[in-house]
């Protein structure tokens, strides 16, 4: 069967980054920048076409997929790698919604930056940030999935710190970099240990399923489970930089600083999806190692709540959204911690809308009021904005987990297999997830209260200047609002819709399968945890509703948005920790540049200066002065006889 090339995916994006790009370093010189209507042309037109080709091959994709070797990239000795794309069921989920979500906050960002200086720039930006992560996605090996992930990194590094000239943007940029590397280094390792184990082949996905298809008709999973387990936990720390899991996270809040279109497709659609993607691109090999897969259900559900509390105590909007970001992520990987590969995608899947509507809406609210982003200066604004309110409210619905909204469908079915995931585990962690889920409703509501409700708590001059979003911003806002509502309506179980699921199930199914036929789950009725899911979302709102809609709160002009006091101390508790072992790091170092290596240094030199004192000693001996030597000799001989005389004699 014919297709079109799987490289048209990643095509359009690389052309536009190459045209704005061109475009935007010609212009660099002149004092107007390009027609802003030529450059947000181009901006949404090559993501649009790749969205258009990834929408034509799922609608024609056979059940197994489609496999293209573009050519060979690495040939030598004991290592061959090529350049190749596979497109299945789980790559055409991902690669949907970051072309298409892509597309919308391309579309969302003309009306965002019009008037800034860098427009061509950043949309190059934008454009190269979707190729790398189409390549990422794309990818059939670990080797080139490596160079899409460097990519985006390389990407968030350039838009987070795009108003380059705040310093404090370029400190937050720099954060992102390095500690996204610390993780890298995980991935890299990852990939050694995997070659260790079985050669450059294992490195290719289907090289690897059958690897441990392999290794299970063989019977030897205990001999291969100790260095698996190896692979699997290094692979698992860069998931963790990634996608900003504990100890990692400390990165995305500081990435609020780039312009928020930069935030809703970095949080939303893209990088920080990575490393759940990855998990459930390796399925086949995590569904053997249930010591990392623990360690990954404890990290995700730490994560989760550490990051609901610390939203709960953030003033600026952005900064809000941004710890949610991490609670959401943090499910994501409780659900891939008990193998259920296909509800973690599925949250994934339904968050990119949602979240994305709310980042986009913060953007506009902030657009709206002049660049203020500290809520606690906001209000009222639902009579002013009332598009903007609605699409917030709508997608605060679906992260919150109402009934019938998107997040209500992924979110519960990831609580549901984390219960029936062990007797006595599931529950414990279920339970810290629904509580999670309270604190979410709360801090949202807080949110939309703050931000919508009540009187309006800024100043008079920018209240008279409040004014909706243009029409390029709304329309993208209006559509992710669609996708808040309806996108969780691909797998609703209760009322037969099953797609998503089927569509998993040739990529993940026989891992989850292996994994369940180790470690069965309990039969429990799927009514009961959506009820519990939609008391803790009413619960959550009911306690915001009364504490913050009566709360009477101070917009002080000028004020801060950093957190004080205990709340400071939560905020920033991951931040202290990684100071504190950078200055254990300093210390050792100092301790080594200052002790170890002087006092080496001064026990080679005693050393050395006993020895060439020594050599300086025998060399007198050793001169080319026959007279001398020859005087020696007889010395010698004189001393033997003298000592053979008065010994007694030969005898």
């Amino acid at each position: 069967m014919t297709h079109l090339p799987l490289w048209f995916i990643p095509l359009f994006p690389l052309i536009g980054t190459i045209l704005l790009g061109t475009i935007a370093v010609v212009s660099s010189g002149a004092k107007k920048g390009p027609s802003e209507g030529l450059v947000g042309t181009l901006a949404v037109l090559f993501p649009a076409l790749s969205f258009a080709v990834v929408a034509i091959l799922a609608c024609s994709m056979p059940e197994a997929g489609f496999r293209e070797t573009l050519c060979n990239w690495i040939d030598i000795p004991l290592f061959r790698a090529d350049i190749g794309f596979l497109f299945d069921g789980l790559s055409r989920i991902m690669l949907l919604f970051v072309t298409g979500i892509g597309s919308l906050i391309a579309m969302y960002s003309i009306g965002y930056m019009h008037g800034d200086r860098g427009f061509a720039r950043f949309f190059a930006y934008i454009n190269l940030f979707l190729f790398s992560m189409v390549v990422l996605v794309l990818a059939d090996s670990l080797l080139l999935t490596f160079l899409g992930w460097e990519g985006v990194g390389l990407c968030s590094y350039l838009l987070i710190g795009f108003w380059n000239q705040d310093l404090k943007n370029c400190k937050a940029a720099n954060k992102a970099f390095i500690v996204n590397r610390v993780g890298d280094i995980g991935f890299l390792l990852g990939m050694l240990t995997l070659v260790t184990i079985g050669g450059s082949s294992l490195l290719n996905y289907d090289g690897l399923a059958a690897f441990i298809n392999m290794v299970i008709g063989a019977g030897e999973v205990v001999e291969l489970v100790l260095p698996l387990s190896l692979a699997g936990l290094l692979f698992f720390i860069g998931c963790t930089g990634k996608s900003a899991q504990i100890p990692l996270l400390t990165w995305l809040p500081d990435a609020m600083a780039g312009p928020t279109p930069v935030s809703a497709l970095i949080h939303a659609a893209t990088m920080v999806t990575s490393g759940v993607y990855l998990l459930a691109r390796l399925s086949m090999m995590f569904c053997l190692l249930e010591h990392v897969l623990l360690i990954i259900v404890f990290v995700g559900m730490f994560t989760a709540l550490w990051a609901a509390i610390a939203g709960l105590l953030q003033n600026d909007i952005k900064k809000v959204l941004a710890y949610s970001t991490i609670s959401q992520l943090g499910y994501m990987f409780m659900a891939a911690g008990v193998c259920a590969f296909d509800a973690s995608i599925f949250h994934v899947f339904t968050h990119a809308f949602f979240k994305a509507a709310l980042f986009l809406g913060a953007g506009a609210v902030i657009h709206s009021l002049a660049g203020e982003q500290d809520m606690r200066r906001m209000g009222g604004l639902i009579n002013k904005t009332p598009v903007t309110a609605c699409v917030m409210i709508f997608a605060f619905l679906a992260i919150v987990g109402f009934p019938g909204f998107a997040g209500f469908w992924s979110k519960d079915l990831i609580l549901e297999r984390i219960f029936v995931s062990g007797p006595i585990l599931g529950p414990i962690v279920y339970v810290v997830g629904l509580a999670t889920a309270v604190i979410t409703a709360v801090y949202m509501g807080r949110l939309i209260i703050m931000t919508f409700f009540g009187k309006y708590r800024g100043d008079k001059e920018t209240e008279e200047h409040i004014h909706e979003a243009p029409a390029v911003m709304l329309f993208p806002m209006v559509i992710l609002a669609f996708g808040a509502i309806f996108s969780g309506y691909l797998w609703a179980d209760s009322i037969g819709l099953t797609f998503f699921r089927d569509s998993m199930a040739s990529v993940v199914g026989h891992a989850q399968a292996l994994y369940l036929a180790a470690n069965p789950a309990a039969h429990v009725n799927p009514v009961i945890f959506a009820a519990l899911g939609t008391l803790a979302a009413l619960g959550g709102m009911y306690i915001a509703w009364k504490v913050f809609s009566r709360a009477r709160i101070i917009g002080v002009k000028g004020a801060s948005t950093v957190p004080e006091g205990s709340a400071a101390s939560w905020t920033f508790l991951w931040d202290y920790i990684h100071c504190a072992f950078i200055a254990g790091v300093n210390i050792l170092a100092w301790f080594c540049d200052v002790v170890v290596e002087k006092v080496l240094q001064a026990i080679q030199w005693t050393i050395a200066a006993i020895v060439e004192i020594l050599g300086d000693g025998a060399s007198i001996l050793q001169v080319r002065k026959v007279r001398l030597q020859l005087s020696f000799s007889v010395a010698g001989v004189a001393l033997l006889v003298m000592l053979v005389i008065f010994s007694g004699g030969l005898v």
